[in-house]
């Protein structure tokens, strides 16, 4: 398995993670044949999105499997959404600061 470490916009307004093209492209994930296509809705409009079921996804010591769409571009920012990964740890945004506990 390959691991990538990325920066990413911690959105809590967000239903779900979403990544740009080139982390699916990385990762090995093959947007027409390993994901569900559908569309997202956002404050620019809507736009096709390949949904992956189950990537694990690493911070620290906290692990676990989460849903995650791919836009087909990669002008926008890795966004980190509310299902599974915010849902299940507590998030602290403090000062220009984000934390994350258990």
């Amino acid at each position: 398995k390959t691991c990538l470490p990325a920066n990413i916009v911690v959105d809590s307004g967000a239903d779900y993670t979403l990544l740009p093209r080139r982390y699916a492209i990385a990762l090995g994930i093959d947007l027409a044949n390993d994901c569900v296509t559908g569309t997202t809705l956002g404050v620019g409009g809507s736009e096709a999105v390949y949904l992956y079921k189950k990537l694990l996804v690493k911070m620290e010591d906290w692990q676990n499997e989460i849903p995650v769409g791919f836009l087909e571009r990669d002008d926008i920012p890795a966004l980190l959404g509310r299902l599974v990964f915010i849902e299940s740890l507590r998030v602290v945004f403090e000062k220009h600061k984000t934390t994350f506990e258990k």
